[in-house]
């Protein structure tokens, strides 16, 4: 799996930190492909390129028509065989400017696929995933620089012009190299163009939703004006979206007198979130040791009735965790060519067991107190940690790495203390002044990534950044004491 994508996976972590993550996932969807599968290097669209396109499509870049006009449209241009620029034109010259505000919209749709239902007012998905897909709503303001702007979209396979119910919209479908069926990617897309309510509505599909759906949801689509008004200054735009070239650089390092590496049995301070009056959220510090590490080919440290169910599927009649196929992977530039796999592997996969004691060192009791465990892939060479990129590993000319089973070193799938609270179960409902609780975390593991594990317990729940929080508290060395042969 590509470095840069590995960012993109969300946490379980309370609600408020939820809400901020996903917003941020939202705008990053906004400037890639998928989330799993990205194309390579992009194609830098300079604003004379911009101003050539559009142009040859003799669009009026002088004003730009808002509601009532009813004079956009949206256009779309092909750019080799997977490319794909979206803009906006009009015949309308008029000098109409943009309000300085205007209301704040709601989206419903009158279609809604069996076995989905709304998580929040901008996602419907279904209820029984555990892995995000489904649709994702977003907006842009038609802002006044609209007129000169294109969104460029690589890796598309399909698209297709036409009307959903009363809008105008564009559908793209991205290459999706289809390595892993239960992984959950945004590999489709719809805009639609909604000039009386002075937006463009991109809707993100995810890879379990059938095309013929995604075409219900949207020709049923409701977008209701509320009585609440917005500043168009304040509002992420459709010329904000961009589509300058994004070059891919080397993880930052960090220097080694930077970031505190503790060994296992050592106590040390993290920084989380929990309650300790009233019904707020607000940070709070725990001190916590690693009590154990172990390594085992299968299930047998965990209690039953917790193991995740996609862990049940990859073990053998024997009990064992079975091998994981690799799939190390070219990526095309997107518009002449395509992601593809240039070689596979085969890996055995360990199960990493860690215990963890967790002590209230504060003189209040402390509630619903997140908990997160975090294996982050580090090298350590002339001084210096590094983000180790799994690709690295393989001796091959290849750009990223992906696999077919379960093997995942971010926030734990497994542990054995759990609260019905917030959105990923994964908090110590109370802990009493000086009083420790102890956890038990667990991951499955490519064999070959285990000598480059260090644990990350802040409630960051970080795994691709050196975060001030992490420079603060510092890693745990969780790797093998004898190096595998």
């Amino acid at each position: 799996m590509k470095l840069e994508d590995m960012k993109y996976k969300i946490p379980s972590t309370p609600d408020f930190i939820h809400e901020m993550i996903h917003d941020e996932v939202d705008r990053q969807l906004r400037q890639s492909k998928t989330i799993d599968f990205p194309s390579g290097k992009k194609r830098k669209w300079s604003r004379t390129s911009v101003a050539a396109m559009v142009a040859a499509f003799g669009l009026a870049l002088s004003t730009a028509a808002y509601a009532g006009v009813q004079l956009y449209h949206l256009f779309t241009e092909k750019r080799g065989t997977y490319g794909i620029a979206t803009g906006l034109q009009t015949a309308d010259t008029k000098n109409i400017t943009l309000p300085e505000e205007v209301h704040d919209i709601r989206i419903t749709t009158g279609y809604i696929p069996e076995g989905m239902e709304w998580t929040d007012e901008s996602h419907l998905q279904y209820s029984d995933s555990k892995q995000r897909g489904g649709f994702s709503f977003s907006s842009e303001l038609i802002d006044q620089d609209a007129l000169n702007h294109l969104i460029k979209d690589d890796n598309v396979v399909k698209y297709e012009k036409r009307s959903f119910g009363g809008y105008e919209g564009v559908y793209l479908q991205y290459h999706d190299l289809k390595i892993n069926k239960d992984s959950r990617i945004f590999n489709q897309r719809i805009y639609l163009l909604c000039p009386e309510e002075y937006r463009i509505i991109t809707i993100f599909i995810g890879n379990d939703v059938s095309k013929e759906d995604a075409f219900k949801v949207a020709d049923h689509l409701v977008i209701t004006e509320t009585d609440k008004m917005i500043k168009t200054a304040d509002m992420y735009s459709w010329s904000d979206v961009t589509s300058d070239e994004e070059t891919e650089s080397e993880a930052p390092g960090i220097s080694e007198d930077q970031l505190p590496v503790l060994q296992v049995g050592k106590t040390f301070e993290i920084s989380s979130v929990g309650i300790s009056s009233g019904d707020e959220l607000e940070e709070c510090t725990a001190s916590a040791c690693v009590d154990s590490v172990k390594l085992s080919d299968d299930l047998h440290l965990l209690s039953q009735d917790r193991i995740p169910e996609a862990w049940k599927t990859v073990v053998d009649a024997d009990g064992r965790i079975k091998d994981n196929t690799l799939y190390y992977i070219q990526s095309g530039n997107g518009i002449d060519t395509v992601d593809k796999v240039i070689k596979t592997e085969s890996v055995k996969q360990k199960l990493v067991y860690v215990t963890v004691t967790y002590t209230n060192n504060t003189d209040r009791e402390l509630r619903h107190i997140l908990y997160c465990g975090t294996l982050m892939l580090l090298d350590h060479k002339g001084g210096q940690y590094q983000i180790t990129d799994p690709a690295k590993l393989s001796g091959t000319d290849c750009d990223y790495v992906n696999w077919d089973g379960v093997s995942n070193t971010e926030t734990m799938a497994y542990s054995d203390v759990s609260e019905d609270y917030g959105n990923g179960g994964n908090y110590i409902p109370s802990l009493a002044p000086g009083k420790s609780i102890q956890i038990h975390m667990a991951w499955i593991v490519n064999e070959n990534l285990l000598d480059h594990l260090y644990l990350n317990l802040n409630g960051d729940c970080n795994a691709y950044a050196f975060s001030d929080t992490l420079t603060k508290s510092g890693v745990v060395d969780v790797r093998p004491a004898v190096p595998l042969s």
